[in-house]
């Protein structure tokens, strides 16, 4: 775990200050976006159609259940960090239940024992403490997050409990199980693919939707405000008088206006 205090501190200091500016590096995001989408429509999504097509419905369910519980994990200690111990304890409790009884988490036993399943990460509990998004980032092979949200990609890489368990952080062992997931979460997205492809800008769309989902699930579903995506008040005002300034400074530098009887062709 020391690995991260110098990712934290780093995340701390950029974070600190609010971002008006919410995609500072839109150009580099936009390429990054391109080339996984490239990746994604000549690898990753055929691999997702063909696991919902041929896969057998206890098989995708087990897939699901499995990674669900690593997310269980990770919830618990999010939810800790925000002071909401029930949600703690019915996380943790989860992962002891569907990591025993089910089988390493194939099966969810916890949920129906009445163990409700949290949404809560390390990202969410940063947003808690009042620790701003930072600046949209868009991940090479992973996706949409945000500085503060990268943080929990961080605990993840380096905090994983299959990991801690054999005692040995192999690099192909990781490249087959995160291959894994990210099958099965493209699995789960396809059903949006036809209303992302129908925008006319999906990158935004995608940006602007990830932007609004994290800030109601750092809120809870209640936030104070609606989120500010477009330059603020503040913004907008001083851009306006910006604009006036250059009008007067353009006016005061124009040469004086000819006489009345030059422009009527009167002779003096």
């Amino acid at each position: 775990m020391r690995r991260l205090f110098p990712f934290f501190a780093l995340l701390l200091g950029a974070c600190a200050t609010p971002q008006n500016n919410y995609d500072p590096i839109e150009p580099v995001n936009r390429g990054i976006y391109a080339v996984n989408n490239t990746i994604d429509k000549a690898v990753v999504k055929p691999a997702a159609e063909a696991h919902e097509k041929y896969s057998p419905g206890p098989v995708k369910q087990g897939a699901s259940n499995f990674f669900d519980n690593i997310d269980d994990f990770f919830a618990s200690f999010g939810a800790l960090l925000q002071g909401k111990g029930s949600e703690a304890g019915h996380s943790m409790g989860r992962v002891l239940v569907n990591t025993t009884l089910g089988m390493f988490g194939l099966v969810d036993w916890a949920s129906d024992m009445g163990l409700k399943k949290s949404d809560e990460d390390i990202g969410q509990a940063l947003g808690s403490w009042g620790i701003g998004s930072g600046p949209y980032l868009m991940i090479p092979f992973r996706g949409p997050t945000t500085l503060r949200d990268s943080s929990d990609l961080a605990v993840r890489f380096f905090a994983d409990p299959l990991d801690i368990w054999d005692g040995t952080q192999e690099l192909s062992t990781q490249v087959i199980r995160y291959g894994a997931w990210g099958i099965e979460q493209r699995r789960q997205l396809l059903p949006l693919d036809q209303l992302v492809n129908s925008q006319a800008d999906p990158y935004a769309y995608i940006r602007d939707a990830y932007l609004q989902r994290r800030y109601f699930r750092v809120w809870d579903g209640n936030p104070p405000k609606p989120l500010q995506l477009g330059p603020t008040d503040e913004e907008l005002d001083a851009i306006d008088a910006a604009k006036e300034q250059r009008a007067n400074a353009s006016a005061a530098s124009a040469p004086a206006s000819l006489p009345a009887s030059a422009v009527a062709g009167v002779a003096p």
